[in-house]
């Protein structure tokens, strides 16, 4: 049984240029008859769930839903999930796309985290990403989240963005930091086939910073959010005391969750599966009320040990060496012995008494490890 749902709203009123989500350009009556599928896909997985403990609705865009809507959403949310008294639930939301009213709803229906995609500080920049915000309205959108008392609020940021220099960069981090967010999470920009970014850089017409300015930033980003007192818990993700993501948690410990909605992937029983990615299919599909899975994997075996493995590894602390030979029944040398020890060796891996994790240096390198895990 699961305690988490991720819930996907794949609307935006355009598609960001580097952005390879399961995305649509908003129309009001797709989205309408969207949230009547998604109401019954609910409803068919409401018994596999024992009281929920996370939420999270991503997108997409789920804050360009009119408030009526989301309060439609919501309303079904509670009619069919019990929800723990303390659970974390999360929305996306765009700069530009919140009001009052939707705040409120929210507020109302037990949201208490709030998760901006601010991305960069400079209007510049926001334009050249296919962003439809500026950088004034995303302080009214965080402020106004501030004044409703949202209490938990991330910000996410790209760098390594084409042409980024590293004083742009520190500019970003230091006026997010600034807000005093409770949570930052830093992604390095990464090219996604499916893209016009990609097909851009492809010919040649987008220039990228060097591997080494990228590292530069990385460091940077690492140094001054510790210092400014963020933990560095995971590869990409800076929070404040008691503010880590316990849904993504869900995630990097390799934990059942549901995925609900067009392109949604869920863990359950063993199985990962990936629902249908087009919204009429979608829609389609659960009008015969048949849960709209696309394509599924059953982790068994190696899979599992070596999924659980790097998930965990994106943790700043790593994989728990007890939490893993409970899980599986063996030490974790059985299956990886050899591969730790290389990695060990070349000062990417360190073992503690209890954990297993990356080095300082291995986060920069956690891809080289990732492969050979597989």
């Amino acid at each position: 049984m699961a305690t988490s749902v991720y819930i996907h709203i794949p609307f935006c009123a355009t598609k960001c240029y580097y952005c390879a989500f399961n995305t649509y350009t908003f129309h009001k009556e797709q989205a309408k008859a969207y949230l009547q599928a998604l109401r019954t896909e609910i409803a068919l997985y409401a018994p596999e769930t024992d009281p929920l403990q996370t939420i999270f609705i991503g997108g997409g865009t789920p804050s360009i839903l009119s408030a009526n809507a989301l309060a439609q959403l919501f309303n079904d949310i509670h009619q069919h999930f019990q929800i723990t008294p303390d659970a974390e639930i999360t929305v996306e939301c765009n700069p530009g796309t919140v009001d009052s009213e939707k705040l409120r709803v929210m507020q109302d229906n037990g949201v208490n985290r709030l998760s901006f995609g601010l991305q960069a500080m400079q209007d510049e920049t926001l334009k050249q990403l296919g962003r439809i915000h500026t950088v004034a309205e995303f302080l009214q959108s965080y402020h106004l989240a501030r004044e409703h008392r949202f209490e938990n609020i991330n910000i996410d940021l790209i760098f390594a963005l084409p042409d980024q220099k590293m004083d742009a960069w520190h500019h970003t981090l230091n006026e997010v930091i600034s807000l005093e967010p409770d949570h930052i999470s830093a992604y390095n920009l990464v090219m996604e086939e499916t893209t016009p970014f990609y097909e851009w850089w492809q010919a040649g017409e987008l220039h990228l910073p060097t591997e080494d300015t990228e590292a530069d930033m990385f460091q940077y980003t690492i140094d001054t959010l510790t210092t400014h007192g963020y933990t560095h818990y995971e590869i990409c993700n800076f929070a404040k005391p008691n503010r880590y993501a316990r849904h993504n948690l869900v995630y990097w410990n390799n934990q059942p969750c549901i995925g609900l909605g067009a392109g949604a992937c869920g863990y359950l029983n063993g199985v990962r599966y990936t629902n249908i990615r087009g919204i009429a299919p979608y829609i389609s599909k659960l009008s015969q009320r048949h849960k709209p899975i696309a394509d599924t994997e059953h982790l068994t075996g190696h899979a599992e040990k070596s999924e659980t493995l790097m998930l965990a590894l994106r943790k700043r602390e790593g994989i728990s060496l007890e939490d893993y030979q409970d899980r599986f029944g063996e030490k974790i040398e059985v299956a990886f012995g050899s591969i730790l020890k290389k990695w060990i060796d070349l000062r990417l891996l360190e073992r503690t008494p209890t954990h297993l994790r990356l080095t300082p240096r291995g986060l920069f390198l956690a891809n080289e490890v990732f492969v050979e895990l597989m």
